[in-house]
């Protein structure tokens, strides 16, 4: 019997160029037609279409009944993802160049690289690929148990917004029923773009480790002088990246802070486990949704940081002053490591930054709980 074949970078490429085309992340590449740009430019319009029809009915909803605090979480919670949708599809759209760059060149290595080379990717994609897996998994079922939720819950449509005209009569009912529907798929999608900025993520970390293995290896001052060079041209490769996504990740941890808020707060509220049981696995996807930039930030800060040690460790005592300079040159800039980050605004994204972040949530929600067990 065959043995199983391998996923690798060229397949993880296809599957999420053909999986976040239709939310218009992934770039379209330099030779796209006119009419594949005015396509675009028609789906991202009706995308955020779409969302302002069901945010003002969610903002009506607010205003009328505002003292129902169950139907405020729950909207709290539906619109923490919504209006994630318009913002993504903003932020993406300003850096379409600069991703199509990135995006670019991450395939020209990919088709130069060594075997050795592919070999680590390789490992990079098998140590993450459970985890990617369940997330996208887990939002499949989170928007499938959205969408059916009228069936099993005394509920018209899957959203909660309410609406100051009969919205149960034929055909407005059925066309609203498919305005949430697409609404669901929409948030679902968009939260699972964040995949793309890991991806991009995950390659510069493993750029870094084969830069090190590289240094490593290191025998006469040629070798020296190509990893210098190297090393320069991967800390403005990997720059471009952070200046490409860490708005992303800013909207990243804004709304799934508000997913994980409102959803617990749903949870904890006095109703049925049918009812809350969506809000939970909202909440769970928000926690999961800022760890697929926790995890390859902290390790892109691991790997830039690592170079350092590698550079060290070569043979750079029998080389000439001018390469030992240049060598200087690469420890020093590595002991500022690549972060993701805003001034003032988004603090280096790393685990320690999640840990930090989890125990925050956990202390608001003790806090909640407490008051509402004062009641």
């Amino acid at each position: 019997m065959a043995a199983k074949e391998k996923l690798t970078l060229d397949r993880v490429f296809t599957f999420l160029k053909a999986y976040l085309t239709i939310v218009c992340c992934w770039p379209l590449p330099k030779n796209a037609t006119k009419c594949q740009r005015l396509l675009r430019w028609v789906i991202r319009c009706f995308f955020i279409a779409n969302t302002t029809l069901y945010t003002a009915a969610a903002a009506w909803t607010f205003c009328e009944y505002s003292d129902d605090s169950l139907l405020v979480m729950k909207l709290g919670c539906q619109m923490s993802a919504v209006l994630q949708i318009p913002l993504q599809i903003i932020f993406f759209a300003a850096q379409d160049e600069r991703l199509q760059l990135i995006v670019l060149e991450m395939e020209d290595y990919n088709r130069r690289a060594e075997k050795y080379e592919k070999d680590i990717f390789r490992q990079y994609i098998d140590r993450c690929k459970p985890f990617y897996s369940m997330i996208l998994s887990l939002l499949v079922v989170t928007a499938a148990s959205v969408a059916t939720g009228p069936l099993f819950l005394p509920q018209p449509f899957p959203g909660d917004p309410k609406y100051p005209f009969n919205a149960l009569r034929q055909p407005l009912r059925t066309i609203i029923y498919a305005h949430h529907i697409v609404i669901t798929y929409q948030s679902m999608i968009q939260v699972s773009a964040n995949t793309f900025p890991a991806l991009l993520l995950w390659f510069v970390a493993a750029r870094f480790d084969i830069l090190s293995m590289h240094f490593c290896m290191v025998t006469n001052v040629k070798e020296l002088i190509r990893c210098t060079h190297e090393h320069y041209k991967l800390l403005r490769y990997a720059k471009e990246v952070t200046l490409a996504i860490r708005y992303v990740a800013l909207l990243c941890v804004t709304f799934s802070t508000g997913a994980v808020l409102f959803g617990c707060l749903t949870f904890m509220s006095r109703h049925p486990l049918s009812v809350k049981a969506p809000f939970l696995m909202i909440a769970l996807s928000g926690f999961m949704e800022l760890y697929m930039y926790a995890w390859p930030a902290d390790n892109v800060m691991s790997t830039s940081g690592d170079v350092a040690l590698a550079a060290y460790s070569s043979l750079w005592y029998n080389n000439d002053t001018a390469a030992q300079k240049n060598l200087i040159y690469v420890i020093l800039r590595s002991q500022r490591p690549v972060t993701i980050s805003i001034p003032c605004v988004l603090p280096n994204l790393s685990m320690n930054y999640y840990t930090s972040y989890i125990s925050t949530i956990f202390s608001c929600m003790t806090l909640v709980r407490i008051m509402m067990g004062n009641e």
